[in-house]
């Protein structure tokens, strides 16, 4: 039993062969050539799918391409695609010839967040894009480049690194573009790989942006492998795996190709679902996916619907993350899947622990679990001064792990601020942890309000907001005031058959703070009812863009 809050995994690791990303695509290559590896499904009833023999093969073919073309080791490969074998064979390709694929996205059309980007990315000599919907991207590109020629290379004086361009799914939308798949056909097959070691860089992630603009997080082949080392349940090789997340997401990342799973996902090209729910059903039970990832807003649908569910239903368990869990997200236990895998982590420090459920009555809201089982893993929960706290003191979680990111590319500032001098990293999350070494997140201290001197962490309140009669959700953001420094604005998403309405909404919240006093601390100010609630792209709550909207409609009124 522990008395303080750290812990440290201390266990014998399997032995493993493969080290780096190329190691463990040609050890699918080799022992089940031709078992998918990925499946691509589209709304208009296609199917694409790859072996892994194909995979490891194009891989290859693009690596060679990006060492003849003239990229280095160590430059980076930016790719600007959608959802698609590209973007693997991309991402794998610059991987096997030494450089870094980080993928990148930019929406002014004036091209100048891409101008921005590749200039803190400095040594970007390829771009790999597509055109985008209705050609958006393109015709932002096509305004910087200078000179071009048939070979994909370009000059381009505002991004004075960038040698290259090659284009995906670019039929009759241009001609100066060289075409993605004629790299994969008629490479020097005598073109020499680089060696490649656990410690080299692999990629760059993206941050999720849900609370803030993305930073580019710096993974080794190292950090990326440390899931082979793990007891992670859901990542049984055996499992199909159903992912629909964007592959340039750590939670939609192609992690896969470690675990040897197959993948189901949506192709990026298709026309969107007109009733995602449905056809995300059809797929699952079509393609008979047996691990599920699921963000809370396709859970909740999954249970919505659960009685409609077939008694063939091929699910084993609902793997989900990167929010608090609530009690709401146990009833897919049972019908919709025979477990909950919830996992903890971020894009910096990868899966940290896991908390399996088996009995909706057996869930714990906000439980996080226990480490997993890998080597190395440190997790402690800290005081405002960094030092250590009792069990069952609720504080900032700190972490160290084989899967840490090796800070955020060319911004050593921010890196500076999110990690101690002995290479703790600051997750900004609230949280605490047992005295059987269970760790509980409750939040963001990011998130956390200052009212009036007043501390008020917004999932605890939305939380109990959501018991109301009538309210499915609540999202709680600041409003910046004058007196107060900020007020506390409740963004509510009402219940179908409900004519709930804000002042009932108020007259709740001031019952039970009366009936459960210290609870909240503050209460809401103001109270905005809400049609639906504006997501990143990736899928997570976009709270930016939940308090923009608040602030536009109270500011000044507070």
């Amino acid at each position: 039993m522990y008395t303080q809050s750290q812990i440290r995994v201390e266990r014998n690791q399997k032995e493993i062969q493969e080290h780096t990303i190329k190691e463990c695509l040609q050890k699918y290559s080799d022992t089940k050539p031709d078992t998918e590896a990925f499946i691509f499904v589209s709304t208009d009833g296609g199917r694409h799918s790859l072996t892994w023999s194909t995979l490891y093969e194009r891989s290859c073919a693009a690596a060679r391409s990006f060492i003849q073309l003239g990229v280095k080791r160590n430059e980076i490969v930016a790719i600007n695609l959608r959802t698609c074998p590209e973007w693997l064979y991309a991402t794998f390709g610059a991987m096997i010839a030494g450089a870094i694929p980080v993928s990148v996205s930019f929406t002014y059309t004036d091209g100048s967040d891409l101008v921005a980007l590749m200039q803190k990315l400095q040594r970007c000599s390829l771009l790999v894009m597509d055109p985008g919907i209705d050609n958006v991207n393109w015709n932002i590109v096509q305004k910087l480049i200078d000179e071009h020629s048939g070979n994909g290379a370009v000059k381009c004086t505002k991004i004075q690194y960038l040698r290259y361009l090659i284009g995906v799914g670019f039929e009759g939308c241009s001609d100066i573009v060289k075409g993605f798949h004629e790299l994969l056909t008629g490479t020097n097959y005598d073109t020499d790989f680089p060696e490649i070691g656990s410690e080299d860089v692999a990629t760059m992630l993206q941050t999720s942006g849900s609370t803030g603009v993305p930073k580019l997080v710096v993974h080794t082949h190292a950090s990326l492998m440390s899931l082979f080392c793990s007891d992670v349940v859901a990542t049984d090789p055996n499992y199909v795996l159903f992912n629909d997340r964007p592959f340039n997401w750590f939670g939609g990342f192609p992690f896969s190709v470690v675990t040897g799973q197959s993948r189901v996902t949506i192709s990026g090209f298709c026309e969107a679902a007109k009733d995602r729910v449905s056809f995300t059903k059809e797929v699952i039970e079509k393609e008979r996916c047996s691990i599920v990832v699921a963000l809370p807003s396709l859970m909740s649908e999954l249970i919505r619907i659960q009685d409609e569910l077939p008694s063939d239903w091929p699910v084993v368990g609902i793997l989900t993350g990167g929010q608090p869990m609530t009690k709401v997200l146990a009833e897919s236990i049972g019908k919709v899947g025979k477990f909950l895998f919830c996992a903890y982590g971020s894009s910096e420090a990868a899966i940290l622990t896991q908390s399996v459920a088996t009995d909706p009555e057996g869930f714990t809201e906000y439980g996080c679990g226990q480490p997993i089982q890998v080597q190395g893993i440190e997790m402690k929960v800290v005081d405002n001064n960094g030092q250590t706290v009792p069990v069952n003191t609720r504080g900032e979680l700190y972490v160290r792990s084989p899967g840490m990111f090796k800070g955020y590319f060319n911004d050593p500032e921010k890196t500076k601020a999110v990690m101690t001098a002995d290479e703790w990293y600051k997750t900004d999350d609230i949280g605490r942890m047992t005295e059987k070494g269970e760790f509980f997140v409750e939040g963001r201290k990011s998130n956390v309000i200052i009212s009036g001197g007043m501390n008020v962490a917004p999932e605890i309140l939305e939380q109990v907001m959501s018991t109301f009669p009538g309210v499915a959700s609540a999202v709680i953001v600041p409003v910046p005031d004058d007196i107060y420094y900020q007020v506390v604005c409740a963004c509510v998403i009402i219940k179908p058959g409900f004519d709930t309405d804000e002042k009932q909404v108020q007259k709740y919240c001031e019952n039970f703070h009366t009936d459960k006093p210290g609870l909240f601390t503050v209460l809401p100010k103001f109270y905005l009812i809400l049609e639906k609630l504006p997501v990143t792209h990736t899928g997570k709550l976009d709270r930016k863009e939940i308090e923009r909207i608040a602030c536009s409609k109270f500011r000044l009124l507070s």
